[in-house]
C-alpha cells in the first residue's frame, strides 16, 4: 500500500530525496509554503469516534483494505483465511464480503490497488520478497467482469525487470502504471481505458510511478538524462499525447510521493519527511508539515474526498481536515483510506506476520465531529 516515486528514475531507491537547493527553488521561497497545519488535542468525542465502528470479521481473519467504496457502508480489501484468500469487497456493518478475485497462492500473494466509484484496479504480488513481480487486474462494479490488464516482463537473464514501488491508480475510467521494460531503469507507463481494456504506453523512458488528475491526464516524474533530478511530465490519457504539465507541478525537481482526487494535489518530498498541498492543481503548494527524523509512512492515492484525508508517521496516524488546515490523531499506529463517504483505519497488530489479524474500523465521515481547535499534540 506504500507508494514511493524515485528522485531519480534511473537509479529508483527508497531514501532518495531532492537537493536543498532544488527544493528551495520550487517550494520553500514562497512565503506561504512555510505555513503548516496545526494539529488538534483530542477531545472527549474524539476519544470515543472507534468506539462500535469496528469491523467484527477483522478479529478473526486477516484483512488488509484496499479502497473505500462510495456508498458509505462497504470497502475493498485482500483478505487470508482458510477459506478463501484473494480480492473482496466487504460490508463494513454486516461483515459479509463478496468474492471478486481468488489467490492461486494465499502466502505468497498480496495485493495494492485502488477504485474510482466503478472500477477497482489492484496489482496482484506474486512474491513477498520482489515486486517486480506483478499483474494488473480490473473489476467493474456495475457489470462483475474481471480483466487482465497487463503483467511484469522477464528481463534475458530471467529476473522480473524492476517496476516503481507503486500500485495502479484509477480515476474517471482510466488506469495507469508504470512497469519496468529493460535496464538502469528504463520503465514504460501504461495507460488503459478501462471501458474496452485497451493498453496504450504513453512513454518509455525513465520514468517512476505516474498518478491521474481531472481531464483525464496522467502525469509521472522523468530523470532527462543519467544522474539528473528529475521533472514532471504529464500526458492526456485519452489521446497519448503531452501535454502542459500543471503549474501545481511544473517547477517541481526530484521525487515525490503522491495524493490527489483529480483536483487537489498533497505529496511528500525530502525523503518522506515533508507534506505539501494545495487546494487546486493551479495553485503552488505549500509545505503543511514536517517530520522530526522519521519518514512518513503512508499517503492514500486518489483519496482526498470532501475536506478529509490522512496521513501517518511512526506510532501516530492522523485524520485531516484540509479546509480547517487542522489534523487530529486517531490512532497510535496503523494507517488509514479516506473515500467519498468513509474511512477505513488498520490498527497495528500486536505482533508480527505476514497475514496479521488485527482490528479494522470504518467510520462514516458524517459520524465525524469537528476537529477541535489547535493547541497540543
Amino acid at each position: 500500500m506504500l507508494v514511493l516515486v524515485c528522485l531519480v528514475a534511473s537509479s529508483c531507491q527508497s531514501g532518495s530525496s531532492p537537493t536543498r537547493g532544488s527544493e528551495d527553488t520550487a517550494q520553500t521561497k514562497s512565503a506561504h509554503s512555510r505555513q503548516t497545519w496545526c494539529v488538534a488535542r483530542p477531545d472527549s468525542a474524539w476519544k470515543r469516534i472507534l468506539n462500535g465502528h469496528v469491523v467484527r470479521l477483522s478479529r478473526r481473519i486477516s484483512i488488509v483494505p484496499l479502497a473505500v467504496a462510495n456508498d458509505g457502508r462497504s470497502f475493498f480489501a485482500e483478505i487470508n483465511s482458510k477459506a478463501y484468500s484473494g480480492v473482496i469487497r466487504i460490508n463494513a456493518l454486516s461483515s459479509r464480503y463478496k468474492k471478486i478475485k481468488r489467490f492461486s497462492d494465499p502466502v505468497n500473494y498480496q495485493a495494492s490497488g485502488d477504485f474510482d466509484g466503478r472500477w477497482l484496479v489492484w496489482a496482484e504480488y506474486h512474491s513477498l520478497y520482489d515486486p517486480d513481480d506483478f499483474t494488473v487486474w480490473s473489476w467493474d462494479s456495475r457489470t462483475g467482469r474481471l480483466r487482465e490488464l497487463g503483467a511484469a516482463t522477464r528481463s534475458p537473464s530471467g529476473n522480473f525487470w524492476p517496476s516503481a514501488l507503486q500500485a495502479p491508480i484509477v480515476h474517471d475510467g482510466y488506469a495507469t502504471w508504470e512497469q519496468g521494460s529493460g535496464p538502469n531503469g528504463l520503465g514504460d507507463v501504461h495507460v488503459v481505458k478501462l471501458a474496452t481494456g485497451r493498453d496504450r504506453i504513453v512513454r518509455r523512458g525513465h520514468t517512476g510511478g505516474p498518478f491521474l488528475v481531472n481531464g483525464p491526464r496522467v502525469i509521472w516524474p522523468e530523470s532527462m538524462k543519467a544522474g539528473a533530478l528529475t521533472i514532471m511530465r504529464t500526458v492526456d490519457a485519452r489521446t497519448g499525447l503531452m501535454v502542459a504539465t500543471p503549474p501545481a507541478l511544473r517547477n517541481l525537481r526530484g521525487g515525490i510521493w503522491p495524493a490527489s482526487n483529480g483536483k487537489s494535489l498533497m505529496y511528500a518530498t525530502d525523503i518522506q519527511k515533508s507534506l505539501w498541498w494545495s487546494p487546486s492543481l493551479e495553485v503552488r503548494p505549500r509545505r503543511i508539515f514536517r517530520t522530526r527524523g522519521y519518514n512518513l509512512l503512508k499517503i492514500p492515492l486518489n483519496e482526498i474526498w470532501a475536506r478529509y484525508t490522512s496521513f501517518s508517521i511512526p506510532y501516530r496516524t492522523y485524520l485531516v481536515d484540509t479546509v480547517a488546515g487542522r489534523y487530529v490523531r486517531i490512532s497510535p499506529g496503523g494507517w488509514a483510506i479516506t473515500g467519498p463517504k468513509a474511512l477505513v483505519l488498520l490498527t497495528p497488530s500486536a505482533k508480527k506476520a505476514n497475514h496479521a489479524i488485527t482490528d479494522i474500523f470504518f467510520l462514516p465521515l458524517k459520524s465525524l465531529p469537528p476537529i477541535p481547535p489547535c493547541g497540543g499534540g
